[in-house]
């Protein structure tokens, strides 16, 4: 039996699957034990024999799980298969149809490195993101259709800027606050650069060149110079004690 509420289409098989085996799967324990919060996404990292982790997100009506590398729904990885036949097949152009399964795995993709990002996993979500967007890359350059090879651009910003977001996260971890700006500099001019001519600038610039303004020195320029010339002098009079508080001061600030 097949409904349609909205855009989605949920199917449901009748199965004869007996009554007490139905019972045994019932999820109503583990559900109850992990409560639905409607103010937040909720998530998890659950542990499996041989080292193996899923991701786990609760949703209003239960529960989605998810495989952390390749396609999330574990099924064969639409992205992979492209990319190998690419290297083999330089001219390959790719119809509608492998177009719209593409953009389905690439919607799953970005439903896991949200629940990611809120796990702080911010190396999967680079992985994720750069993945989406290699997706993005090969559609722009090999669709036959018109409208397959324009219709992700307009998410292309949001998705160079939660790549940029995480790595840069994972650089202030490792107290590398050059680096983290960089990072941010580099994926604010990529989004520049992706963007049609006359096209607004998206709010993914601003929120980046925020978390960047809030890297940077605080220290007014005035100030540090007056720190510096400070220090000059005790250098040049030889009032090394001196020189040292002041030294420690301007790393301080």
């Amino acid at each position: 039996m097949e409904w349609t509420i909205g855009t989605i289409v949920i199917v449901v098989a009748l199965a004869s699957t007996p009554l007490g085996e139905i019972v045994n799967d019932d999820l109503t324990g583990p559900l109850d034990r992990w409560p639905f919060e409607p103010d937040r996404l909720v998530a998890r990292m659950i542990e499996l024999e041989g080292d193996r982790q899923l991701l786990q997100i609760r949703v209003e009506l239960g529960m989605l799980q998810m495989e952390l590398t390749g396609r999330p729904d574990g099924g064969d990885d639409r992205l992979a298969s492209v990319e190998k036949i690419v290297l083999k097949e330089p001219g390959f152009k790719i119809d509608s149809t492998l177009a719209a399964d593409l953009r389905s795995e690439a919607v799953q993709v970005h439903q896991r490195y949200v629940a990611l990002l809120a796990l702080e996993c911010f190396d999967l979500v680079v992985e994720d993101t750069s993945r989406n967007l290699r997706m993005f890359d090969l559609c722009r350059d090999r669709a036959e259709d018109a409208d397959d090879r324009t219709v992700l651009e307009q998410f292309r910003p949001q998705v160079l800027a939660t790549r940029a977001r995480a790595a840069a996260l994972i650089a202030i971890r490792d107290r590398q606050t050059g680096v983290a700006r960089n990072i941010i500099d580099a994926a604010v001019n990529d989004i520049r650069m992706s963007l049609p001519d006359g096209a607004p600038e998206p709010p993914e610039i601003p929120m980046l060149e925020g978390m960047r303004d809030v890297l940077q020195p605080q220290l007014p320029i005035s100030q540090r110079h007056d720190l510096e010339q400070r220090l000059l002098g005790a250098l040049a009079s030889e009032n090394y004690e001196l020189a040292a508080i002041l030294r420690d001061e301007l790393r301080q600030l």
